[in-house]
């Protein structure tokens, strides 16, 4: 159990869940043979199951973005009572959209703000992660600087979180497994299996069931950030929405090594600050290494930001930032070749001269370092 009671448990009248967002939430995707699709009727099923009187109503909408949302929220709330829970989980179409998490985040808090005036409980949810054939942001470099905001909102405004996100990246042949491949679009969806594994998420959330590690909140340098100054202090805030973080057992890592940085605050909010001795070069990556109090513990050992030094001479064509030039980076700029300055298809990392146009001589310039391996940032 966390250190939420279960939603569930202190129920004792007929409860609606209404969820809220865009095609993921409306079952794009799904198996349709279904009579009703998406997570929705799954964690209805589940909730029954497990003895909880719920309606689970969707209020899923495709292709809408958290600008959208705001305003129609206002009758998916109308659905529902005091006492009800709004499972608020938006914002992947905001990435695609060129819509700034700033944007996002206070979006969300308006949506959420909104079931609160109404007495209705609210679950945020992350986004789950983009598929890697994504027109924008393959790499999830907007979508983790993204859910680690939407961590921070939940934790800050003291409410529940499902954290869809680190659940799927930690699922063994999630976009083989868990994705549909029918339906071509700039984002991912979940197949059948998927919507089960997203239904079985919110589900653990609302009866109080810990199976997430502590996960990170906002980190500085963000995701992907460039042209860093090299004594740019690292900051990772680190949250935990079940039962607590191991406070003994949280690193940070810079470039796969463990630094002095002992975590200060507490078993729900921890933040981890580490300055550098000498000037940081190159591409730096940061992880954060960590667990829980549940038995047994929930971990995470992983990278949570990669960012690039100014100045440091990192290889032009290296695009997803690993230090190499290789078929990765070649298969991502060619989703954006031919493109120009202000349309979709635009990724103003690929255009490497900056003139606005991504032709045959940023592709000469990837293919002047094909192969090639930069060296480490140091720390």
């Amino acid at each position: 159990m966390g250190v939420f009671p279960s939603l569930a448990a202190a129920q004792t009248t007929a409860r609606k869940y209404i969820a809220f967002g865009d095609s993921i939430t409306f079952g794009v995707g799904d198996d349709p043979a279904r009579a009703r699709l998406g997570y929705t009727p799954r964690l209805e099923t589940l909730l029954q199951s497990a003895g909880v009187s719920a309606t689970v109503l969707n209020f899923g909408e495709g292709g809408e973005n958290t600008l959208m949302g705001v305003t129609r929220i206002d009758t998916a709330l109308a659905q529902g009572a005091a006492g009800d829970v709004l499972l608020l989980m938006e914002g992947t179409n905001d990435i695609s959209k060129g819509i700034g998490p700033e944007t996002t985040i206070f979006n969300l808090a308006a949506m959420a703000d909104k079931a609160a005036l109404r007495n209705m409980a609210v679950i945020h949810a992350t986004l789950i992660p983009r598929y890697p054939d994504a027109r924008l942001d393959s790499e999830n470099t907007l979508n983790d600087e993204l859910n680690g905001r939407i961590r921070n909102l939940a934790g800050l405004r003291e409410r529940r979180l499902a954290d869809p996100n680190e659940v799927f990246r930690n699922t063994p042949n999630l976009f083989t497994g868990y994705y549909s491949p029918t339906v071509p679009d700039p984002v991912g969806h979940p197949n059948a299996a998927g919507y089960d594994l997203l239904a079985r998420v919110f589900f653990n959330v609302i009866q109080g069931i810990d199976t997430v590690s502590p996960v990170p909140g906002i980190v500085r340098p963000s995701p992907g950030e460039r042209n860093v100054r090299p004594d740019i202090p690292i900051t990772v805030d680190v949250w935990d929405f079940g039962t607590g973080i191991d406070l003994a057992n949280t690193f940070l890592l810079v470039n796969g090594q463990a630094v002095a940085a002992v975590p200060s605050g507490n078993s729900r909010l921890a933040h981890l600050s580490y300055q550098s001795p000498a000037p940081l070069t190159g591409i730096v990556t940061v992880g954060l290494r960590s667990r829980d109090l549940a038995t047994p513990a929930n971990t995470i050992d992983r990278t949570v930001s990669r960012f690039t030094i100014q100045g440091s001479g990192s290889l032009q064509g290296d695009l997803n930032q690993d230090n190499r030039v290789d078929g990765t980076d070649l298969i991502r700029f060619g989703r954006s070749f031919g493109s120009q300055r202000g349309t979709a298809a635009y990724d103003p990392d690929a255009d490497f001269n900056a003139d606005g146009s991504i032709d045959g001589t940023d592709l000469a310039v990837l293919a002047s370092n094909f192969g090639r391996t930069a060296a480490a940032g140091s720390s």
